[in-house]
């Protein structure tokens, strides 16, 4: 039992770093979306192409996204440090009482 416990306890620790790793790639590629919406929309021919309908609601779409992916941070970084610590505590509250 032992061991299926660590091994447990390994792939908990792997999924959250990967939520928190998975959390700031969203940040990332939310970024990139910003500034890409920053070039291509927000000057004056993406702002009459925009109004005209030319752009095919690309540019709101972008926008969308861009908010998705930021709100998705804090969720996934406070589930990826809960991953991660919820099964190194015991072990460490362990140490401290021997």
């Amino acid at each position: 039992m032992g061991a299926a416990k660590t091994v447990i306890k390994t792939v908990v620790v792997i999924l959250g770093i990967l939520l928190i790793l998975g959390s700031f790639g969203a940040l990332v590629a939310a970024d990139e979306i910003d500034s890409r919406v920053s070039e291509d929309c927000e000057d004056t021919v993406g702002s009459i192409a925009e109004i005209v309908g030319a752009d095919e609601e690309q540019c709101q779409d972008a926008r969308d996204l861009r908010d998705n992916l930021r709100s998705a941070f804090l969720p996934l970084i406070i589930s990826g440090v809960s991953l991660v610590l919820i099964p190194i505590l015991p072990s460490f509250m362990n140490m401290k009482s021997e």
